[in-house]
């Protein structure tokens, strides 16, 4: 499996670990400075050929609207969509069939169920 490229915003108390569980991955600020731009994190998961985990949904504008080279993968986690003492359930549940479609797509983690397109090809 692709390694993960956490977003500065992924929360740490619940998101991260229930994708670290599954699989390799890192903090973006491990490599660049918590300011940032998307544009600098999406480009540096593509360079490192990661998966992108994240909460912030601007990233699919940047790839679908503006036209920006995706990631190997981009996993949109919805956590403000549901109550904070259902998370650790519901990440359990979703977290690893989200991972095993997420190399080409961009999947959402919604509150009952995760979906997923495929990201543009590179042209």
């Amino acid at each position: 499996m692709t390694s993960l490229l956490l977003d500065m915003c992924v929360d740490r108390r619940h998101v991260a670990p229930a994708f670290l569980a599954l699989t390799e991955g890192a903090f973006i600020t491990d490599w660049v400075d918590a300011t940032a731009a998307d544009e600098q994190v999406l480009d540096l998961a593509r360079r490192l050929g990661r998966i992108l985990v994240t909460e912030d949904a601007d990233f699919g504008d940047l790839i679908f609207r503006d036209g920006l080279k995706p990631p190997a993968g981009v996993v949109l986690v919805m956590t403000p969509l549901v109550h904070k003492t259902e998370r650790p359930a519901w990440l359990q549940r979703l977290a690893a069939p989200s991972l095993a479609v997420a190399v080409g797509n961009f999947v959402v983690l919604g509150p009952t169920r995760y979906r997923y397109r495929p990201l543009p090809a590179e042209q």
